[in-house]
């Protein structure tokens, strides 16, 4: 396995143009992904210090996904295409003081990310059991200036299970989405929301409307929707 940071970068460049077997004994043998036999990577980039992937989990075509110490993909768990995860490493020398720190993408089984979103992932980004960043264009960001103290600042955003954020949201630094919730289109998440089985709506978002947690979408057996 390839250890130098400049030669891991470029190997995971020229995977991106490789066919689909010499690109996977590139991903495993020379990167050490950690791919399960039915996993699968796209043409895209993929530069991790870390890549564990699950039965069935799939990262399509034209993703970047650079700078995690550890990217994570559970059974089944997709990202479609045209979606870009950044994050900055511990060994770079940003964020001072913030040992706490996790620059990691964790997605559980049967999640889901599509197309055209930005995932800034400098600290941990969570995507429990079914849960989807669904639609296009939204934001997560995990980092702000702290303009108080002179410093970048991060802390985690995590989407509970089952929870869905759907187009064009921005969700920013300590957000997180309840279980059994849904984000409605062109929302911000600024903070912890507290009420499970709620759709939030606004800027900030707020609880707009009570959800059934018996409703199928809850409790369904696949990512996608058919």
């Amino acid at each position: 396995m390839i250890r130098n940071r400049t030669l891991r970068t470029l190997a995971a460049a020229a995977a991106v143009g490789m066919p689909r077997r010499l690109r996977r004994f590139t991903h495993t043998r020379l990167l050490g992904y950690e791919l399960a036999p039915t996993a699968s990577i796209g043409h895209s980039f993929v530069d991790v210090d870390r890549l564990v992937m699950g039965e069935g989990a799939r990262i399509g075509h034209l993703i970047l996904i650079r700078g995690c110490e550890q990217v994570t993909m559970g059974e089944r768990a997709h990202i479609l295409m045209l979606v870009w995860v950044n994050s900055v490493r511990r060994s770079t020398g940003y964020f001072s003081g913030l040992e706490a720190r996790r620059p990691e993408l964790v997605m559980g089984d049967h999640t889901l990310i599509t197309s055209l979103h930005f995932i800034d992932a400098c600290d941990l980004v969570e995507l429990g059991n079914f849960s989807a960043i669904a639609g296009f264009g939204s934001i997560v960001q995990t980092h702000a200036v702290d303009v108080e103290n002179m410093r970048q600042d991060s802390k985690p955003i995590r989407i509970g299970e089952y929870g869905m954020v759907a187009t064009h949201c921005l969700l920013l630094p300590g957000a997180e989405v309840p279980a059994r919730s849904i984000v409605a289109a062109g929302s911000t998440v600024a903070r912890p929301l507290k009420e499970g089985s709620h759709v939030f709506a606004g800027s900030p978002a707020r609880a707009a409307k009570a959800l059934d947690p018996d409703m199928p979408f809850f409790h369904r057996t696949n990512s996608e929707i058919a």
